[in-house]
């Protein structure tokens, strides 16, 4: 029997097709704001919510970041093999630094200029995928969202990562449903960019190649699963080079800090994305009104909304699984299935008149709390994440080229070396540090577990010549979660150090440094400044 050629199933209108139907019969008497305006307004919105926070102090992550990208390119790819990340953001940063310098505010511009990026990126995104309105209330989520808002602030990939995402998925579902190979190229170079910018986005890559063949095989589209199948290996190919560098990461670095996540991390977490602080009003509030809309939407619209909310969902689940095995979950990752996640819930939420009046409700609650925040007394909103640099401003009028940093929490050398004058020496529990602009994690906790105060740490204080200065630095509270590996080592080692200062009459302690410790940063240390002295150090 000859066989019988099967065409793809027919999608039905859009919800972008029927506004256009609505607008040739004249049913719209008041003509819209041009898209430009709104669009431009948003984007000056969410930088209104942003800027006060251009200022602030690098933590640990930020300091890892302009660490490596001040060395020479060519350097970049193989310094990452000491911290687990891949080199694009890196890349950019490098050009950046190059161009504005690497002060806080330069740096941190960058990312601004990203997330704001964001917010036209996801009206593009959900102009293609919806129509016109629901592609404002994608821009307006974009600029209210407490994520973006935090993080385009710090020196860090994650706004370029959200923005890369909803570029990928967006390109992937429009190259099936309207068989466009440039739309596909789009997917292609999307999925590459966002490959070698955070290793979370294997879990969006994969799941998104295999729901497109799902979808495809479901609409019996042949040629689409063929271009699924040759777009998901032209991205594999693409990212071969860096696969070594990968695997090398995997085993040697990892997140040795991360815990096991538990089930309501899984729910949690993901809520405090999307609504920040306020996730227990806003995220309850969201769900219900996208369940409740469902069905008052275009089958066309829900069918496009399910695949990428799905792929988003997807994602988070993918890591959560992979971390039960492996810890690799934190909040800021989950970055990578953002981008997804706001397109469909602005589907949802901005397709009818119900999901509108909640989600002009719960942007409001955003926008106030995001007010308040910023104007309330004594926020210390410049040390929120780190108070390194105020401890570095006030010890550094009493360190010379020469002296010695003892910093007990390995991974703040980084943001030390920043903010505290040049020509100084560092040492950490693993004896001294030959590049202070880069944190060594390979391998840390074992190396962590061999070391010892007296082997790795005297010496370094044993050579110096008396009247030279010691500045210990010390986080602020225990570090890691209660009873895993990571705590116990690290904050032994930290007593360990402590104990050895304590009882070496080589050094006399002369003051400690406490400035931005309230209220307490998210990653705070305090400094001990102590002065080499005559009498041979000691230490047991």
């Amino acid at each position: 029997m000859p066989e019988v050629a099967v065409r793809p199933r027919p999608l039905p209108a859009t919800g972008a097709q029927q506004a256009r139907h609505r607008d040739a019969a004249g049913t719209r008497r008041i003509p819209p704001l041009p898209t430009a305006v709104v669009v431009g307004a948003l984007v000056v919105l969410a930088a209104l919510l942003r800027l006060p926070n251009l200022g602030r102090a690098y933590w640990v992550d930020e300091g890892i970041s302009v660490g490596i990208a001040s060395h020479h390119l060519s350097q970049i790819p193989g310094l990452l093999r000491h911290d687990g990340s891949p080199p694009l953001f890196y890349v950019l940063l490098h050009f950046w630094v190059r161009v504005f310098g690497g002060a806080q505010v330069s740096t941190h511009l960058l990312s601004l200029l990203i997330s704001l990026a964001d917010v036209v990126v996801a009206w593009w995104c959900a102009r293609r995928l919806f129509d016109a309105q629901i592609a404002r209330w994608a821009a307006l989520l974009a600029a209210t969202s407490p994520f973006l808002n935090w993080y385009s602030t710090e020196t860090r990939m994650y706004p370029l990562v959200c923005g890369l995402a909803m570029i990928a998925v967006t390109c992937s579902v429009t190259a099936l449903r309207r068989h466009s190979r440039r739309d596909l190229a789009g997917a292609v170079v999307a999925f590459v960019a966002l490959l070698y910018t955070h290793n979370w986005s294997l879990y969006l890559f994969a799941l998104t190649a295999a729901v497109m063949m799902v979808w495809a095989l479901v609409r019996r589209d042949r040629a689409a699963a063929g271009w699924i199948v040759l777009a998901s290996l032209a991205v594999t190919i693409a990212y071969v080079p860096w696969m070594p560098s990968l695997l090398a990461q995997l085993h040697h670095t990892a997140a040795p800090w991360a815990v096991q996540p538990t089930l309501g991390d899984l729910f949690v977490d993901p809520a405090s994305v999307v609504g920040g602080t306020m996730s227990l009003i806003v995220g309850p509030l969201f769900s219900a009104a996208a369940l409740l809309t469902w069905v008052w939407r275009t089958p066309a619209d829900n069918e496009v909304t399910a695949v990428i909310g799905g792929i988003g969902l997807l994602t988070l689940l993918a890591g959560w699984l992979v971390a039960q095995v492996d810890p690799t979950w934190t909040s800021r990752y989950l970055a990578v299935a953002l981008g997804p996640l706001l397109l469909a819930l602005a589907a949802c939420l901005g397709g009818t008149w119900l999901g509108r009046r909640v989600a002009l409700a719960g942007v409001v609650v955003l926008v106030v709390w995001s007010v308040v925040g910023s104007l309330l007394p004594d926020s210390n909103a410049t040390y929120a994440k780190s108070n390194v640099a105020a401890i570095a401003a006030a010890a550094r009028r009493y360190l010379a080229p020469g002296d010695l940093v003892v910093v007990t929490q390995t991974e703040q050398v980084a943001v030390l070396e920043h903010y505290l004058p040049p020509g100084l020496h560092y040492v950490t529990p693993t004896g001294p540090v030959a590049d202070p602009t880069v944190v060594d994690w390979r391998d840390l906790v074992h190396r962590l577990q061999q070391a010892g105060p007296c082997r790795d740490v005297a010496p370094a204080i044993d050579a110096l010549p008396p009247g030279a200065y010691v500045l210990l630095v010390n986080p602020y509270k225990h570090l890691g979660a209660t009873g895993t590996t990571w705590a116990r080592t690290v904050n032994a080692q930290v007593a360990a150090v402590n104990r050895m200062f304590a009882n070496d009459r080589g050094v006399v302690d002369l003051r400690v440094f406490e400035q931005g410790i309230s209220p307490k940063p998210y990653s705070a240390v305090v400094g001990s400044l102590f002065m080499r002295t005559a009498f041979p150090a000691t230490c047991s």
